[in-house]
């Protein structure tokens, strides 16, 4: 280890450093890693904990099939990926053998099992779907249930114009007449922190002409839950006989997934492609409907073991288009009206993207390293520079070939609206060495020029345009330049709407501050607090009373991530030219009622600091809380800047039942000319307890410092 504790390994090639990776992961985050693989099995009940929550994330995981299609996935891989796969399953396995389990094994009586390489490709997986692949799964599935609920189509297709503007009476008629519509996701996500999710992220690169030291800079901090303990990501700086690789790893997965070696440097946001559709069934007598003909479903029966109890077996029912959701505990399926989920990346997808890493942390050129993160199957926008002077974007995943723009349901029994194959990774988008001198990515919309339409619900741009302003005031770039904008806290948002509110606040105490407040999100801030206490509640008096209704609304706020990713959507509708979602009124009425109620007659006694408004506890991922702070398996409390527009996203909300977090998981800066990077991590290289590396890097990542990553340093 290096003074930091990062591990550092010394190897012939990137076999040999796979064995290795494998073995430091086991020793450092052995939890981290099986349970995210028996979540991904479905096996909570059977080997850790038997209860309500942990067997609705069983059955929805043995819904999914992901182990299952996991295992499939191996024949797919490639020499490379295979190479990488087995070598790294050694690595780990090794550990196993040789040391005792860890203590939280030991309580609940579980036993690892070995590792394989479809344990790898099953961790990919998940991280293709759970918060990615999901979060717009969980959007157009809350579409359905507003058009099932009878929220007026008029409305609904406002909000997400023109995406739904094919959606017609009849498809309407059919999502009404649906036997069942399923949750988002299982209520209980206790054991999901688990996961690796990575969602909200800001990334850019610089080229040389913009910089202090002529080379590229290249920086990515990937935004995700971060009240939680170990961290993500591991850090690791490794050598091979005649290159290096220094950057994050993820626990379960052999290589970098994102970092940089001697020539070239990458990083990825996620790309908000739409990879997930809903089809309308028409299901009769345990078959479903193609064109004037009935086929019958294909049935898997999955047994879920439970601790104390006897086993339970569910039922899944499968089509050439996905999963049907319906009820798995039902023996018979009623007649009627149903929902399958497709998914691009279901079957196949998870042996692709590890072969195509495999090529990346090779690359030595922009160019190369495109042609390696188009093969990726997860939606990334992944952006790249390297040693010559080259920068670069790169669009990845699986997009389906469809006919209408994905958002709304279509029958199934029409075949013309099945996907017609997958779009040509070529065709994604792709830049290299723009006249400006910079890219920038923060989840905002990158559909390719010409189409496809690729991207039907991107975030809000807020982030990625705060990024572009500060890098085009700045034609000489520093790394200490590129420090200062990962931490800066200004929201374009609160400046767009403090531009409509400023000439409508009421003279109060409450009003003069918010009026003064400079749109900063930093932890001491009154104004923050303001701002949000009155951005809600003109949310709730708009959307909760004249769409969704105020209890619904609560609850989307409440207990669902959607209105953090898509608040844009929202946003626009708000100061927007339609006057109609203000129910007969104007804008400027509700706008001032809403004001008046918000701050008239509160004292600054009353105003919480942004920070407080702002606590949360990192927490153990296996106790999840369950353990006196005192222990030391949790950290905190710690208060966090930013907010969902900010660079910093230091957003924190409830999402199904549980306080979650989007805030910078990782920072990652680097100059090429250099062999070096500048980093901090939400937490510490080990995930044990009692490890004097379980938090060490948590106040640095607070403090906006940074540790150095070196290539240079001897053994």
């Amino acid at each position: 280890r290096n003074e930091d504790g990062v591990v550092t390994l010394w190897a012939e090639d990137d076999t040999d450093l796979a064995r290795g990776l494998g073995f430091a992961h086991a020793n450092d985050r052995l939890v981290q890693m099986m349970l995210v693989r028996l979540v991904g099995q479905g096996r909570l009940c059977e080997c850790l904990a038997n209860d309500d929550e942990t067997l609705a994330i069983d059955i929805f995981m043995r819904e999914m099939g992901l182990r299952r299609d996991a295992e499939a996935d191996v024949a797919n891989l490639g020499a490379a990926g295979r190479s990488l796969g087995d070598a790294y399953a050694e690595g780990v396995n090794h550990y196993l053998e040789r040391h005792r389990r860890p203590l939280e094994f030991a309580l609940v009586k579980y036993r690892p099992e070995p590792w394989k390489a479809a344990d790898t490709l099953l961790t990919v997986k998940l991280m293709s779907y759970v918060g990615l692949a999901q979060s717009q799964q969980d959007m157009e599935k809350l579409l359905i249930q507003m058009i099932h609920g009878g929220v007026p189509l008029d409305k609904i297709n406002r909000l997400v114009a023109p995406h739904l503007d094919g959606l017609d009476n009849e498809t309407a008629e059919f999502v009404r007449r649906l036997e069942t519509i399923q949750p988002l996701l299982p209520a209980a996500l206790r054991f999901l922190t688990a996961l690796p999710t990575v969602m909200a992220s800001n990334n850019w690169a610089v080229a040389g002409s913009r910089t202090a030291s002529g080379s590229p800079l290249q920086c990515n901090d990937p935004h995700l839950e971060c009240n939680r303990l170990p961290a993500v990501w591991y850090e690791a700086v490794m050598h091979t006989s005649n290159d290096y690789r220094i950057g994050a790893t993820m626990p379960g997965v052999p290589g970098l997934v994102m970092g940089r070696n001697r020539n070239l440097s990458f990083g990825f946001t996620y790309g908000f492609m739409d990879m997930v559709d809903y089809f309308i069934e028409d299901c009769r007598g345990g078959a479903y409907r193609r064109g004037d003909e009935f086929r019958p479903l294909e049935i898997r029966s999955e047994t879920i073991l439970r601790k104390g109890d006897e086993p339970l077996r569910i039922t899944i029912r499968e089509n050439d288009l996905g999963v049907l959701e319906c009820d798995p505990l039902a023996p018979e399926l009623n007649n009627g009206l149903y929902l399958t989920r497709a998914w691009s990346a279901q079957r196949n997808g998870a042996a692709v993207s590890l072969d195509a890493l495999a090529t990346l942390q090779k690359a030595t050129t922009v160019p190369d390293g495109q042609k390696a993160a188009r093969k990726v199957t997860i939606s990334c926008n992944w952006l790249l520079a390297d040693r010559q002077g080259n920068i670069g974007y790169q669009q990845s995943g699986l997009m389906p070939v469809r006919r209408h723009s994905g958002l709304y349901p279509v029958p199934a029994w029409d075949e013309s609206w099945h996907w017609r194959g997958l779009v040509p990774a070529d065709r994604l988008h792709c830049e290299i060495n723009p006249e400006r001198g910079f890219l920038v990515t923060a989840n905002n919309d990158f559909n390719p020029p010409g189409g496809p339409l690729v991207i039907n619900l991107p975030m809000g741009s807020y982030r990625a345009d705060r990024i572009d302003a500060l890098l085009t005031e700045n034609d000489n770039c520093s790394i200490a330049d590129m420090e200062l904008i990962q931490n800066d806290l200004y929201s374009l948002q609160a400046e767009r709407f403090m531009a409509r509110l400023k000439p409508l606040l009421p003279d109060s105490f409450a009003g003069r501050m918010l009026a003064g407040w400079d749109s900063r999100y930093d932890c001491e801030s009154r104004g923050a607090t303001l701002f949000e206490t009155v951005y809600h509640a003109l949310m709730r008096e708009v959307f909760g009373k004249n769409l969704l209704g105020e209890e619904a609304w609560d609850s989307l706020i409440a207990s669902t991530a959607i209105f953090a990713d898509y608040y844009h959507f929202f946003d626009d509708a708000l100061l927007g030219d339609d006057p109609t979602w203000f129910d007969g009124e104007d804008r400027e009425t509700v706008f001032r009622r809403v004001l008046d109620e918000v701050l008239t007659e509160v004292s600054l006694e009353a105003i919480t600091p942004w920070g407080k408004r702002q606590e949360i506890v990192m927490k153990n991922i296996f106790f999840e809380g369950r353990l006196p702070l005192w222990l030391g398996f949790d950290h905190g409390p710690i208060e966090l800047p930013g907010n969902r527009a900010t660079v910093v996203q230091g957003g924190v909300f409830s999402s199904h039942g549980r306080k979650t977090t989007f805030t910078p998981s990782w920072r990652y800066v680097t100059d090429l000319g250099e062999d070096s990077a500048r980093t901090c991590l939400a937490g510490g290289p080990s995930g044990r307890r009692f490890s004097r590396w379980y938090k060490t890097d948590i106040e640095r990542w607070l403090s906006g410092r940074y540790k150095e990553l070196s290539a240079e340093r001897g053994r």
